[in-house]
């Protein structure tokens, strides 16, 4: 007898195909990351034939860009949240060091809650990903991570602590902060306490705007 195939999610209708892959491979990447992405794994999750995928994504590379793109922008939602949940006012220069240290808890927050679809995110994407604040890379204008650093660089070039001529040392150093922090306490220092990682991301966050802040010849 002829095994029978599962029956698709009743949320896929005929033409919604390449968005139904894609919110499987997001459901897959959230529990296991890049690697947790196929195309038989994704099909089988929507209930459709491996074949039928093909036609949206020939290659399991180009599966996997679109999937770590919808990752970018999940991850930039969740930091948007958090950025709207903290108040940050008061001496212009001051307000502007500190919106840079929120993007920066954000991003790292994101990290520690979310390591499947951060890795999907900032990794996933066998084509490579750009720096956060480099334009170009994505197909549509929804808000990724970058947008929020280039949001906060702005701030200080706007409150005269970063010359507009360091952006892109102020990008990179930024990029390699958070980045660099977050794969640390997932993949080195995962044993530490709560209390422990947030004074790590504090202490990493302070050095950075005071090196980005501090006067040049």
């Amino acid at each position: 007898m002829a095994e029978k195939r599962p029956r698709a999610r009743a949320t896929y209708h005929h033409g919604d195909l390449r968005a139904a892959l894609i919110a499987a491979g997001i459901d897959r990447a959230r529990t296991g990351g890049p690697q947790a992405v196929g195309l038989r794994e994704v099909t089988r999750a929507v209930g459709v034939a491996p074949n039928s995928a093909y036609g949206h994504f020939p290659t399991l590379t180009e599966l996997k860009r679109a999937v770590a793109r919808e990752a970018r922008v999940a991850m930039a939602e969740a930091m948007s949240a958090h950025l709207d949940s903290v108040a940050v006012s008061g001496h212009p220069g001051e307000a502007a060091e500190a919106y840079l240290r929120e993007v920066g808890r954000a991003y790292v927050g994101y990290a520690l809650a979310e390591p499947g679809l951060f890795r999907m995110a900032m990794g996933g994407d066998p084509t490579g990903i750009r720096v956060p604040a480099a334009p170009g890379g994505d197909d549509d204008d929804r808000p990724r991570p970058r947008f929020h650093l280039e949001r906060a660089l702005d701030r200080l070039i706007a409150a005269g602590r970063l010359r507009r001529e360091d952006t892109g040392r102020a990008v990179m150093a930024s990029w390699a902060t958070v980045h660099g922090l977050s794969i640390m306490l997932l993949d080195l220092l995962p044993q530490l306490p709560a209390a422990a990682k947030q004074a790590a991301v504090d202490d990493a966050l302070d050095v950075l705007v005071a090196g980005l802040t501090r006067s040049r010849p």
